[in-house]
């Protein structure tokens, strides 16, 4: 017994002494924490790659390159020739799409090694930018860390205030295949010597561009995809207790956190025509009022409520059907609820979307509403 012991305390001695050969400094590595993939103006497709410098030596924190290639793996050799340490892309945070590569239908190509390599992360965040990757790539803020964190903290912060969905390189191949939903993905702008997000990116059917859906817009389909992160504060102008014109202080406006959204949908299909009944109930806390509220004028305000955001659902809805991009996701409902009649036209899905009857009915349930007088 006690040889048998003696042998297999060897065995794993010499297991881990010859798993120590093939170690890697960290200061011999080059990870790739930020990904770009633009179109420069000589219509050339350009790489770009942001990453952190582990040298104490180095004056910089971050090292930024960038090559013309149309292979994202063919690129870590032109990276590699330029780099201190051989290219790592197990650590990528971020791939960044610049607004020209869009215009080029067949642009979601490039991804392709991501799905194929199993050492890149999938759950990496895809971000479009409007306007050229150099001018992020070559951004140095004053007040902001560097890239590899600004940006991910900058997407971060905006999904729990409800402003952006974090869209992953997986989650883009899902709704890239998915014939019942038009992909999107956060957008990214620099404003002056700083990143922001500027709202949400739609694609059209050939993953070219389509539209930009502003913070608010975003915000109301974070609602109608029943799709809440963190706190989601709503703000509205209700012009039925609006006073003195002549101030610039109206106290029209009304604000409150939606705690939660509930969501039911009732679903039918008649003569080749989808209809869908979006009921949504959301249970609120205010945080401002444009009058004093009572138990009385507690309802007045919420019915006025109500109608404002139902009416910012349906036309956010009805612009959708108009562009024919079905972000929401119905298609996905439709072959969900008669498979045999969606798969009559799962191919031309958002010409029936266009014609679908969809309405959208809120309903508040106030939790909070204050101190009352």
């Amino acid at each position: 017994m006690k040889y048998f012991q003696v042998c297999l305390l060897s065995i794993f001695l010499i297991i881990g002494v010859s798993g120590c050969r093939g170690k890697v400094n960290i200061e011999d590595v080059t990870l790739s924490m930020i990904l770009g993939i633009d179109v420069n103006e000589q219509n050339k497709v350009e790489m770009y790659m942001a990453s952190p410098v582990f040298s104490g030596g180095a004056q910089a924190k971050t090292v930024h390159f960038n090559v013309q290639t149309l292979s994202i793996k063919e690129s870590r050799n032109y990276f590699d020739a330029k780099s201190s340490g051989v290219t790592a892309g197990g650590k990528i945070q971020a791939v960044l799409i610049g607004s020209k590569v869009l215009e080029h239908k067949n642009w979601f190509s490039v991804l392709d090694m991501f799905y194929r390599d199993p050492k890149f992360r999938l759950n990496a965040d895809i971000i479009f930018v409007d306007g050229p990757l150099s001018e992020v790539f070559d951004l140095q803020p004053k007040d902001s860390p560097e890239l590899p964190i600004y940006i991910p903290q900058l997407l971060q912060t905006a999904d729990y205030r409800n402003v952006a969905f974090r869209t992953t390189v997986r989650k883009l191949h899902q709704m890239y295949y998915e014939k019942g939903i038009t992909p999107f993905a956060p957008e990214l702008v620099i404003q002056g010597d700083h990143l922001a997000i500027n709202g949400t990116t739609l694609l059209k059917k050939n993953n070219m561009y389509n539209r930009t859906l502003s913070l608010k817009e975003t915000q109301l389909l974070k609602i109608l995809k029943d799709h809440l992160e963190g706190q989601l504060v709503v703000a509205l102008k209700l012009k039925k207790f609006k006073k003195d014109e002549d101030d610039i202080f109206k106290n029209e406006e009304t604000s409150f956190y939606i705690k939660d959204v509930k969501r039911k949908i009732e679903k039918k299909y008649s003569n080749g025509k989808y209809s869908f009944n979006v009921n949504l109930t959301m249970p609120i806390m205010f945080t401002e009022s444009p009058i004093e509220l009572t138990n009385s004028t507690e309802a007045v305000l919420r019915k006025e409520i109500e109608k404002k955001l139902q009416k910012q659902l349906n036309d956010l809805v009805q612009s959708f059907q108009k562009d024919k991009i079905d972000p929401v996701g119905f298609g996905i409902l439709a072959h969900s609820f008669q498979y045999s009649d969606w798969k009559k036209i799962e191919n031309h899905w958002l010409d029936t979307f266009q014609k679908s009857n969809i309405k959208v009915k809120v309903k508040l349930i106030v939790i909070d509403k204050g101190i009352s007088m």
